[in-house]
């Protein structure tokens, strides 16, 4: 727990004008000092931490993850099939996630990482993933 984070406004709930800063899931909350409820959250810019990016969102997939992920596809790509250079890759983009409000852990789970030969990873890009190839990767991951 930070200490004594200046309130943008007292609080709602008792008139408290301090309170404190703590991280949950990639999110800045400010909970208030005396009735240590959630006053709001705060964007990285008042805080002063770097906003998340899609860099630092990639940068975000750790080697273990990578691996785990490389392995369930059987060192084949989700998407072609084919074997060989294969990267990790978001189905839905970092950049659309970001834009629906979802988390780090949301965009680097393991739901929607795939591996992806350089073809395919740089072919799609920015891309969302089309539904149906969604559809037959979860398919070839149940079986």
């Amino acid at each position: 727990m930070d200490s004594a984070y200046p309130l943008r406004e007292p609080c709602r709930h008792c008139g408290c004008v301090t309170g404190w800063l703590e991280t949950r899931n990639g999110q800045d909350c400010v909970f208030c000092e005396k009735c240590r409820r959630l006053c709001y959250n705060a964007p990285k810019t008042e805080t002063g931490r770097s906003p998340r990016t899609v860099t630092t969102v990639h940068n975000g997939i750790k080697s273990a993850c990578r691996a785990r992920i490389i392995l369930r596809a059987t060192g084949r790509c989700e998407l072609c099939g084919a074997t060989g250079n294969l990267h990790v890759g978001h189905l839905l983009p970092v950049k659309e996630g970001l834009a629906a409000g979802l988390t780090e852990l949301d965009l680097n789970s393991d739901e929607n990482l795939a591996a992806m030969c350089d073809e395919c990873n740089l072919g799609i890009g920015a891309e969302v993933v089309p539904l149906r190839l969604v559809v037959a990767i979860i398919r070839r991951r149940l079986h």
